[in-house]
């Protein structure tokens, strides 16, 4: 593993507001191992990380895609965990359950075994690209293929259709924010809240760049990343500071994981095939 590599990071200091000046700083970094890695989630119960890798084309189900087991410390436990998936994207757990994104199906994992338990088709799904799970266990997908508009749930015997609207358009970043969905909304570069029992929807704020990853600070801020590689820290009031911004060297930032009791923010790479662990300052 390389700690310190090849890449710069484009670390920006910023005084925010409320947030306060923020930067991120390098923790460690893994070789390019990975295989378009393209989500990072962490198991509390097993202190580990689990990264998916797309393998092959991000759409296309030629059983290439594979779950890796990642140390704490940047560390490959297990390169190819469970393999036999198609183009894994996002992931959520709950107790022993790991779900994944999988093209059209949400394959469910039980970690302790180490084996996929199920594979539940999305009827009408195209390109299921984040996952999050609520505290009862419902889990929550999105559907980011265009004209899709599309959030899927599954409660643990089915996926159905959840929510449909224009306002959703290219759903792709999910967090469960007490009793609502706070889903980052790629047609218009915003991110919005969807209330889990009304089903209302509303607009939180404007983003302004097409949107990846979604995940809170536990200060009330969310922190989004752009696939093209920029990661901002972003109030609910509308400020946005840039943490990173790696697009100019044509380093990815996907679908981010931020662990708020070690302030540690994980990011795949992508096509870069690396995961980056860098600690959130304030």
């Amino acid at each position: 593993m390389k700690r310190f590599a090849v890449l710069i990071f484009l670390i920006l200091a910023v005084p925010a507001p409320r947030a306060g000046a923020v930067s991120l700083v390098k923790k460690w970094e893994t070789d390019r191992v990975f295989k378009t890695p393209e989500s990072v989630v962490y198991d509390a119960e097993r202190h580990i990380l689990y990264v998916s890798n797309i393998g092959g084309k991000s759409d296309e189900k030629d059983g290439d895609g594979f779950i890796s087991q990642l140390s704490m410390k940047g560390e490959i436990v297990r390169l190819k965990w469970i393999g036999g998936l198609n183009a894994p994207k996002g992931m959520g757990i709950h107790g022993t359950r790991l779900y994944v994104a999988d093209v059209d199906e949400l394959v469910e994992i039980d970690v302790e075994k180490g084996r996929v338990l199920a594979r539940h088709a999305a009827p009408g799904s195209k390109f299921l690209n984040d996952v999050a799970v609520g505290a009862d266990g419902t889990v929550y997908i999105s559907d980011s293929a265009e004209s899709q508009n599309a959030i899927y749930r599954f409660d643990g015997e089915k996926v159905e259709l959840w929510a449909k609207a224009p306002s959703i358009n290219r759903p792709n970043g999910l967090f469960i924010d007490g009793g609502s969905l706070v889903i980052g909304v790629s047609g218009d570069s915003m991110l919005k809240r969807v209330d889990i029992e009304t089903g209302k929807i509303s607009d939180i704020v404007t983003i302004g760049s097409g949107i990846d990853g979604v995940a809170m600070d536990g200060k009330g801020n969310f922190i989004v990343s752009d696939w093209k590689g920029r990661t901002q820290l972003v109030e609910p009031s509308g400020g946005i500071y840039v943490l990173l911004d790696t697009t100019a060297a044509g380093v990815n930032s996907a679908d981010i994981c931020f662990l708020p009791k070690w302030k540690m923010l994980l990011i795949p790479t992508f096509l870069d095939n690396r995961v980056v662990a860098c600690t959130l300052v304030y």
